[in-house]
């Protein structure tokens, strides 16, 4: 039973960055032999409001090449290679990805479907077809590579929209799948984006604690680079995280519905060159079925400045209420295992179909404190006759779900749709703060069965009198 429930993240985005940090591999010959030449003169358009200055390269996809405050001129971001920057970065099966006669890189086979915002690993840069700076936003749209194989792009579009204000800037990102592959692969962890500075920006800060928004020391997170994960992974409890120098000052990185994060410095050098081969890294992480018509949206907001400024900013735009996930058009960042289901997009509900196997669904994106919601409301129909499913959850520091941190959800099977409440509360070990949850269901029944989901609300608790 728990088994089922064991979860099977990659806690390792095999990025061809990642694999070019850790093991030092060095480019083909033939692909090294033009490394000097091949890469386009930069194309640099900008967005400037006296206290951000932002540059997206439109020779190398439009991805964030340069970005600067107004009391620190110089560059923050890392163009060592092709693939630090800030971009986009997304990935799928199958693993290998292949196209036609075309195989990987030996060095990336394990990447599987992996476009990426600013070119691919034999310096074949991505293509903008489109872009627009009216000096109030600016707007890219981008033809991605795979980064794996050579001159292959990645049947996709990405496209950003950029606005500033004050030294926030706010970022929202569209990619739109055009794959003909029509398989439902694993859910895969995605950069959103992957963020590379220089590394001078060495300290990587955030709050990881069990009590956000309270003003709580912040926490130093460390990685060793040398290890074969370089990165890591951690729960910013606040939703942010940051790369700043020994004064605290640097970037900081803000998703409203984010959770977890990746990241670190690779090298033992501090540089503010913007060229050198050290840098520092951090990602917002959501893991997500990655459909092949997807179109998928997400907002990250940056901030230029010192790291108390940051946290004041990015906590007041933090949304401190309990989460509600309506399933009208996608899955809200929940995934699915061991079933298939309705796919993207959907008609206003979520249709799981159960298999043989015990099907988990599972968010890890968002916390909240257990007092403060102690039941779930859901909007939910299911076919195939009465059937015993269960709600996990997960604490602060806890994997991976486990059976004594769960409640029954009963089924009725009939096709249809109720509300039901389940009081999470009514178990002891519903306390603290919660930062996952999974349901598991099936096996199906020998007449199969099918659970529709349109709603999923954490309902908060009344208030005492």
């Amino acid at each position: 039973m728990l088994s089922a429930l064991m979860s099977q993240r990659s806690l390792a985005i095999w990025s061809w960055r990642t694999l070019w940090a850790v093991f030092g591999i060095l480019l083909h010959p033939a692909v090294a032999s033009r490394a000097a030449t091949a890469l386009p003169a930069p194309r640099m358009t900008f967005l400037d409001n006296g206290n951000v200055r932002i540059g997206m390269d439109l020779a190398l996809g439009g991805a964030v090449t340069f970005i600067s405050g107004k009391d620190h001129p110089g560059n923050l971001i890392n163009s060592a290679d092709l693939g630090r920057q800030i971009q986009m970065s997304h990935y799928s099966g199958p693993w290998p990805y292949e196209v036609g006669d075309k195989k990987p890189h030996p060095a990336w086979v394990g990447l599987g479907w992996n476009p990426i915002q600013t070119g691919d690993c034999h310096l074949n840069p991505s293509e903008v077809v489109e872009h627009r700076n009216d000096g109030k936003e600016l707007y890219i749209r981008c033809l991605p590579m795979q980064w794996p194989l050579d001159n292959v792009r990645g049947d996709c579009v990405f496209e950003t929209w950029t606005t500033l204000e004050g030294p926030l800037i706010h970022m929202r990102f569209r990619c739109t799948n055009r794959r003909a592959d029509r398989t439902q692969y694993r859910p895969c962890p995605q950069e959103l984006p992957a963020v590379y500075t220089i590394s001078k920006l060495s300290r990587l800060m955030s709050y990881t604690g069990d009590r956000p928004f309270t003003g709580a020391p912040l926490t130093l997170v460390v990685n060793d680079w040398h290890k074969p994960w370089p990165w890591t992974r951690f729960l910013a409890t606040e939703g942010w995280a940051a790369l700043v120098d020994d004064d605290g000052w640097g970037l900081g990185v803000f998703k409203a519905d984010g959770l977890e994060f990746h990241g670190g410095i690779h090298g033992d050098a501090r540089s503010d060159d913007p060229k050198h081969g050290s840098t520092a890294y951090v990602a917002p992480i959501h893991h997500e079925n990655f459909d092949h018509n997807i179109v998928y949206e997400h907002r990250t907001e940056f901030l230029v400045g010192r790291l108390e400024e940051m946290r004041r900013r990015f906590n007041a735009m933090a949304d401190r209420t309990p989460p509600v996930w309506r399933f009208q058009h996608d899955r809200q960042h929940w995934t699915v295992r061991d079933a298939t289901d309705s796919g993207f997009p959907m008609s206003g509900a979520w249709t799981i179909r159960i298999g043989e196997g015990r099907a988990r669904l599972e968010n890890g994106g968002r916390c909240w404190r257990a007092e403060e919601a102690p039941s779930m409301k859901l909007r939910v129909a299911s076919t195939g006759g009465p059937m015993t499913a269960r709600i996990y959850w997960k604490r602060l520091g806890e994997e991976p779900f486990d059976h004594e941190r769960s409640v029954p959800l009963e089924l009725a099977g009939d096709g249809e749709v109720r509300s039901q409440v389940v009081q999470l509360g009514s178990s002891p070990s519903y306390s603290g703060l919660i930062t996952g949850l999974a349901i598991e269901l099936g096996p199906q029944s020998p007449s199969g069965q099918t659970l529709t989901l349109h709603s999923i609300e954490l309902v908060r608790a009344k208030p005492r009198k």
